[in-house]
């Protein structure tokens, strides 16, 4: 860890843990699409992650560990991100499905919940779905 990651923002933190969560799911089954590299593309520069940064994850995101998100929607929102990353490709791997849901356990969604939020996106058309009715599905998934 160097020295400029001591004085990184909360803010920032998480949004590092998201990105390495979503390019953990993009390289889940070997190889990063160009699609899955373009919407990489399109997180890191609305986190403002830095290209030096962007390259080191995208190296090793196992060295960045998940940051649960206090907040629920918050969590649903990068949840929806990471259904994108998975969907992409309109055929979710059995890899990145798996990586989903160990990313889903470590953003604090209920554990005896995780299978089924998992299972009920999975099933949504994340392409025509707006994030108001994919945080409704959630919500309903997971019985908040």
């Amino acid at each position: 860890m160097g020295i400029s990651d001591l004085y990184m923002s909360v803010g920032l933190k998480r949004n590092i843990s998201h990105f390495a969560n979503m390019v953990k799911v993009a390289k889940s089954d070997d190889i990063i699409t160009e699609h899955e590299l373009e919407l990489l593309k399109k997180i890191a520069k609305a986190y403002n992650i830095s290209k030096k940064k962007f390259k080191e994850i995208l190296k090793d995101p196992a060295k960045i560990p998940t940051l649960a998100h206090l907040d629920c929607e918050e969590r649903i929102e990068r949840f929806y991100d990471l259904l994108k990353m998975v969907s992409i490709d309109h055929k979710p791997a059995t890899k990145e499905v798996s990586v989903l849901r160990r990313i889903t356990t470590g953003l604090a969604f209920p554990i005896h919940n995780v299978d089924n939020i998992v299972d009920t996106a999975i099933q949504i058309d994340i392409v025509n779905c707006d994030m108001e009715t994919f945080k409704e599905k959630i919500f309903e998934a997971n019985q908040f």
